[in-house]
């Protein structure tokens, strides 16, 4: 049984505060922004992160601790800390800028939802850590002779998703990992489709169950986006 130092979603924090830390001290973020200031929190949030980590808390305690609580503060005074209209902002500066608004609001939703993946239960799987839901597309682009574009919408967001996978068409529903977001074929991806049997628009926003063979690769990807790199 997992427990709270081996916690997949605190894993996962700890490699994305880390990525975080790289893209301010860096100057890889192009807006104008207190940079000592998010630092210092970052710097804040990690030692929480380690502090619950080598706690050895049962989970109750842990989502009721001031380290989970200061986690939360911390990471809402980062993104309110950002200019009112960051996002139309780095939008408007091409496709590495759209990357940089789908990889803050990752990192952003990551944090804001930590809490409420803690309360699911410890777990030591990595993909747990990863929102998966039943989506359904809503257009098709063709990118070129064996790649497409796909807009999808999971009942909570939409987004892209970019694919080499044939045969997908205009409402079909099936698995969606979303996942760190990346330029695939010049585009911006932020997803997956799970290899998975066909759902309804009943199960769109509904996490489907999956085999660990249909999981397997979206933990690697979590993995060696936020683990590998530490």
């Amino acid at each position: 049984m997992a427990g709270i130092d081996s916690d997949a979603r605190l894993v996962i924090a700890e490699g994305i505060t880390n990525e975080f830390t790289d893209l301010v001290q860096n100057k890889r973020i192009p807006l104008t922004l207190n940079r000592q200031k998010i630092l210092s929190r970052l710097s804040e949030i990690k030692s929480n992160l380690m502090a619950l980590k080598w706690s050895y808390k049962p989970l109750e305690q842990i989502l009721h601790s001031k380290e989970l609580r200061d986690i939360e503060i911390f990471a809402k005074d980062i993104f309110d800390s950002f200019p009112e209209t960051w996002e139309e902002i780095l939008s408007s500066r091409g496709m590495e800028g759209k990357l940089s608004v789908a990889n803050l609001l990752f990192i952003r939703n990551f944090f804001y939802t930590m809490r409420e993946r803690l309360t699911k239960g410890l777990s030591d799987d990595y993909a747990d850590t990863i929102d998966i839901l039943c989506g359904e597309i809503l257009s098709v682009d063709q990118i070129d002779t064996k790649n497409w574009r796909y807009l999808v919408a999971d009942g909570v967001a939409r987004y892209n998703v970019a694919t080499n996978i044939v045969g997908l068409k205009k409402g079909d529903i099936l698995p969606i990992a979303k996942l760190p977001p990346q330029i695939i074929h010049g585009v911006l991806s932020e997803g997956m489709f799970i290899d998975s049997k066909e759902f309804t628009k009943d199960d769109v926003g509904k996490r489907p169950e999956l085999s660990d063979k249909e999981l397997g690769q979206t933990r690697g990807l979590l993995e060696r986006q936020y683990v590998s790199k530490k």
